[in-house]
């Protein structure tokens, strides 16, 4: 059965300050697993101008919500999706809303250990090696 999750974003440049928040709806099927979900959310995902790899978290319900995943773009294309949790359907999961959370190459001083952004992005999170 179709129903509507509404995604909100952070703002990625002066002009997205002007419209927020940044909320959008998309329409899923209650046995559509997460990461399916997620690969639909990356597509509408704004388009950044830059060719560096970015990096959008995606949270239950709020900016601070509990991590459900993540999806790296590089060169403008969805390059993956990293769940945090279970990829269950959506029916069993019952996720009504997320945020996306924006991360680039300049997010992060911190974590030099950390080889790649998606890396960095899960130790700020805390989430490395959870699911």
């Amino acid at each position: 059965m179709p129903h509507t999750i509404t995604v909100e974003r952070d703002s990625v440049c002066m002009g997205d300050d002007v419209t927020a928040p940044n909320t959008t709806t998309v329409s899923v099927n209650d046995e559509m697993h997460l990461s399916a979900v997620l690969s639909l959310i990356a597509e509408i995902m704004p388009n950044i101008s830059d060719d560096n790899t970015i990096v959008w978290s995606v949270h239950n319900n709020e900016k601070n919500g509990k991590p459900l995943g993540m999806f790296e773009i590089d060169d403008k294309k969805l390059s993956g999706v990293t769940l945090f949790v279970p990829d269950k359907p959506m029916k069993e999961l019952g996720v009504k809303k997320v945020y996306c959370r924006y991360f680039h190459s300049h997010s992060f001083s911190l974590y030099s250990e950390c080889p790649t952004l998606g890396l960095k992005v899960m130790k700020h999170l805390n989430v490395c090696g959870k699911k």
